[in-house]
């Protein structure tokens, strides 16, 4: 995640030019009432994916990831020492490490996104996309997202935190959905470049992936996941939204269907509360931004930018500075929610 700021991005425009273009971008994306949020209603399967989440799935890939053990990537023994985008192998390894392990999962496919940077700091890079083609509807996509590279730019870079536990999260959410039937098309996103700037161009990560959807295919909403694994009082949990006069019904439609999840499941171990102020902070920020009619959200814990993680963009930002009764209960919450976003069929 990016330090906090106004979000420009979805202030409203006042150049004409910059009008007909957003009202281009919606017209082509959205589709209106797509990915609807009902009440939910409890199905057995969604409850056993919620209880599979355990620290022992979850760790493993945050040390992995994080450089805290050695991991197999292209059939060799390694050790992710950063994901600084502009790290050259290290970050190339972490790509290969994410891919390899979506592609072992049994999606629909599982594929490399190159985007081509624009040079400085800005290097090219590869998002890595994985997905569940839907049955009724597959040409909507509900995209699950977390970002791959982490801060600060040194070697070794830990970055467990912000963020390997959102790609672990997304990855158990990988793993765990492949092999049922969803209505909508699901794609599994881990996006690049992050820290440069999420969303705010569309030569590098989320902003060129919104801004090159798949041929025929619309977005239906983002779930985004970035910086679940630290809280200071070991229980407040946000999705963050925009604000009220800003937010789309379909984005109020997701908090309403996060918090039934947690009732619907008696889900415990954390607090769920709305934050809605509009901050860019992560790759959601690609969607307000191109897609605006789509309800795109990001769960990250709460006031991470300030006392929750002192630890953020530090070489402190380890394993083990995780409270593991949150990261569980938080990651549960968003597995439910996705997966009835998603609409569950089987």
């Amino acid at each position: 995640m990016r330090q906090k700021r106004t979000d420009e991005g979805v202030r409203l425009m006042t150049r004409p030019t910059t009008l007909l273009v957003t009202l281009f971008l919606a017209a082509a994306y959205f589709i209106p009432g797509t990915a609807a949020s009902a009440a939910v209603t409890y199905n057995p399967t969604v409850a056993t994916m919620i209880n599979g989440v355990t620290q022992a799935q979850l760790e493993p890939t945050v040390r992995d990831l994080s450089g805290e053990q050695q991991t197999l990537v292209g059939g060799s023994m390694v050790t992710i020492t950063s994901r600084y985008s502009g790290s050259g192998v290290p970050i190339d390894l972490a790509e290969q490490y994410v891919y390899e392990h979506m592609a072992s999962y049994g999606l629909s496919s599982v594929s490399y996104q190159s985007y081509p940077g624009q040079g400085g700091s800005v290097q090219p890079g590869r998002n890595i996309v994985g997905q569940i083609t839907g049955t009724t509807n597959p040409n909507q996509i509900v995209v699950i997202s977390a970002h791959l590279d982490s801060m600060p730019r040194v070697d070794p870079n830990y970055g467990a935190d912000d963020n390997a536990s959102g790609i672990s999260a997304l990855l158990y959410m990988a793993r765990t959905f492949a092999g049922h039937s969803f209505a909508y098309t699901i794609q599994f996103v881990a996006f690049g470049s992050e820290e440069n700037g999420p969303g705010t161009s569309d030569k590098w990560g989320s902003g060129y992936y919104v801004s090159h959807p798949p041929t025929g295919k619309t977005f239906a909403a983002n779930i985004n996941v970035d910086a679940i694994g630290v809280t200071s009082d070991g229980t407040n949990a946000w999705i963050q939204t925009r604000t009220a006069n800003k937010r789309p019904a379909a984005e109020a439609n997701m908090v309403t269907l996060w918090q039934d999840v947690k009732t619907a499941y008696s889900l415990t171990g954390y607090k769920a509360s709305e934050n809605a102020n509009s901050i860019t902070g992560s790759d959601q920020n690609a969607f307000w931004k191109r897609v605006p009619g789509i309800g795109a959200v990001w769960f990250v814990e709460a006031d991470c930018f300030k006392t929750t993680n002192p630890n953020w963009h530090t070489l402190n930002d380890r394993v083990s500075t995780f409270n593991w009764p949150y990261y569980v209960a938080f990651t549960k919450s968003i597995v439910g929610m996705a997966a009835h976003q998603a609409s569950i069929i089987s």
